[in-house]
């Protein structure tokens, strides 16, 4: 099951909010090594506390969340304007009111034994979730910046991005790229969803998912 969480709802829903912050600490601090701010356990950043993202959430029947990402309309406040700005040699431009940046693409390792079958099952229920935000709120294209390791997960899950531009050989194999939103990508995604939950007792399969978009 796919939810929408949004900071007003940080009150109502302690849980799910520590959970997902938890799952980001031990994926890109613990398990990737990425240079993040980690308090009780936690990772959040400024854009968690100042800024008004909308969160993306799959999650178990159980309640347990299976994985998470960030939103942030890119005309306000973006890692890609700031953090991620010195990346790449040449200026990235993305400023509109129908993009928007995905960030904090996250399985989690807390949710239990995750698998390469189940993370990839995962991803694209979040993937499948954020087209079908996107398409329906008016959203026609993600921003994010990736991995060159994900280029494979994307073309498997059905959602490739298009690279706007490659990090710096000094940054790492990364790039930032945009993904459309369209119905056509969202049927994809949706059909290759239920063709993984139906296969999910055939065993591994695929690549482990732990970040995505970062």
């Amino acid at each position: 099951m796919v939810r929408i969480l949004t900071r007003d709802m940080l009150e109502t829903e302690p849980h799910a909010f520590d959970e997902m912050f938890r799952a980001r600490a031990a994926v890109f601090r613990d398990r990737l090594g990425w240079q993040v701010d980690v308090q009780d356990q936690c990772e959040r950043d400024r854009y968690d506390e100042a800024e008004d993202p909308v969160y993306l959430v799959t999650q178990r029947s159980s309640g347990t969340l299976t994985g998470s990402l960030r939103l942030l309309p890119t005309t306000g406040a973006t890692m890609l304007k700031s953090e991620f700005r010195h990346f790449f040699d040449q200026p990235i431009d993305v400023d509109s009111p129908t993009t928007w940046e995905c960030t904090r693409f996250c399985v989690h390792p807390l949710a239990g034994h995750i698998d390469q079958h189940s993370s990839r099952a995962v991803a694209t229920e979040l993937l499948s979730g954020l087209c079908d935000l996107a398409l329906d709120t008016g959203i026609e294209r993600i921003v994010g910046v990736y991995d060159v390791a994900m280029i494979g997960v994307y073309r498997r899950i059905g959602w490739r991005p298009t690279p706007l531009a490659r990090s710096r050989p000094e940054i790492g194999d990364l790039y930032v790229g945009l993904w459309d939103v369209t119905a056509q990508n969202c049927r994809t995604l949706r059909a290759n969803l239920s063709r993984l939950l139906e296969q999910a007792s055939s065993g591994p399969s695929g690549a482990r998912v732990d970040g995505g978009m970062r």
